[in-house]
């Protein structure tokens, strides 16, 4: 069984016309928390000038899914009312 310890989701930012940040403040609006990703250990201010390798020459996986990525509400107590409530203001969002 799932205990839904972290739902997370990207988005591509051109096609839908919205940041995750424009995601992340209509659901607080909303009174519902949701915020970026974790931010990679490389762009932590105590790894400032250490050596990072990123996946490709040019792209790194994580700065992408920082970039990009949302963490959502998310736990073993969430009705599928509070899940429907969530994906509405999503969806919502992503339509203005």
């Amino acid at each position: 069984m799932s205990n839904r310890w972290l739902t997370t989701l990207t988005i591509d930012q051109q096609t839908l016309g919205v940041t995750p940040m424009d995601i992340i403040n209509a659901l607080a609006e909303e009174n519902i928390e949701a915020r970026p990703v974790w931010k990679p250990l490389h762009l932590q201010p105590v790894f400032n000038g250490v050596t990072y390798y990123p996946h490709h020459e040019g792209w790194s996986v994580s700065d992408e899914l920082f970039a990009n990525g949302i963490c959502l509400p998310s736990g073993s107590s969430m009705t599928v009312e509070d899940q429907n409530r969530v994906i509405d203001v999503i969806v919502k969002t992503i339509k203005r």
